[in-house]
């Protein structure tokens, strides 16, 4: 019979005024950390955090803005993110972890393990912000788009920002439209930002997971650049998965993370 993994519970703490969700699965410290990807929640993790073999306790909070976190005030950019984690983690009396951060959630592992409070360890899966070394030129789609965003500067101050809205509904990305007004600018930002000078001044036992056919953020050149930057980093790679590669092919990747996660450092 398989063994039987402790259950996960569902909790709400709070940074001052923001209150943060949480799944948490009890066991030993120090904990993992799971950090989720745009548009996503800590409950994407689900599968994973029933399938780790991993005596240690598994935390994986909802972003605000995502899931069962509020967006509170608002202006998150991954630096603010980043700062929210941490003192959520602080007011849990965690002063070590290892961290595991897939697509937007992986952009917030690499600010966190280039701060003053870095994880033990690293699993990036997909992470966004790492822009290709020669970006193609963008397409016609994007040129028409940012040509009448712009344009829309020379209609009157009541008309500007209801033709800019209509504009971002019909020609924006999906992420974009599906994002509430209050997180667009994060999305913007985020789209916007790139961790490539961070990412090449990690020091800690990092492991990069890419599925082979992901579209959001290709393999090449997306995760063989990050893998160069990236000192001592190995990259492993799901041959047939997409973006999640922890729902594509969940018990072998269950079985990395719990590889990283348990090794002696």
């Amino acid at each position: 019979m398989p063994p039987v993994r402790p259950s996960l519970t569902r909790a709400r703490g709070s940074v001052g005024d923001q209150p943060v969700s949480f799944l948490e699965r009890p066991g030993a410290d120090p904990p993992v950390l799971l950090l989720h990807g745009w548009g996503a929640s800590a409950a994407t993790f689900t599968p994973l955090l029933e399938g780790m073999a991993t005596p240690r306790r598994l935390l994986a909070p909802d972003l605000p803005g995502f899931g069962e976190s509020p967006i509170g005030e608002g202006g998150w950019t991954t630096a603010a993110y980043a700062d929210l984690i941490l003192a959520w983690l602080d007011g849990l009396h965690v002063q070590r972890y290892s961290l595991l951060g897939h697509s937007y959630g992986g952009a917030l592992a690499i600010r966190l393990s280039t701060g003053d409070y870095p994880p033990d360890r690293l699993l990036l899966c997909a992470p966004s912000g790492i822009r290709p070394e020669a970006a193609a030129p963008p397409s016609l789609r994007v040129r028409a788009y940012k040509w009448l965003t712009g344009a829309a500067g020379a209609l009157p101050a009541g008309a500007r920002s209801g033709f800019r809205t209509w504009l971002a509904s019909r020609m924006g990305s999906a992420d974009y439209r599906a994002a509430s007004p209050e997180l667009r600018p994060t999305l913007v930002a985020a789209v916007r930002e790139d961790l490539s000078p961070l990412a090449s001044r990690l020091t800690l036992p990092t492991l990069i997971v890419w599925g082979s056919n992901d579209l959001e953020l290709p393999l090449r050149p997306h995760a063989e650049r990050l893998h160069r930057l990236v000192p001592g980093s190995e990259l492993v790679v799901f041959e047939g998965s997409g973006h999640f590669p922890f729902l594509d092919q969940r018990a072998r990747f269950a079985a990395v993370a719990d590889a990283l996660m348990d090794a002696e450092l």
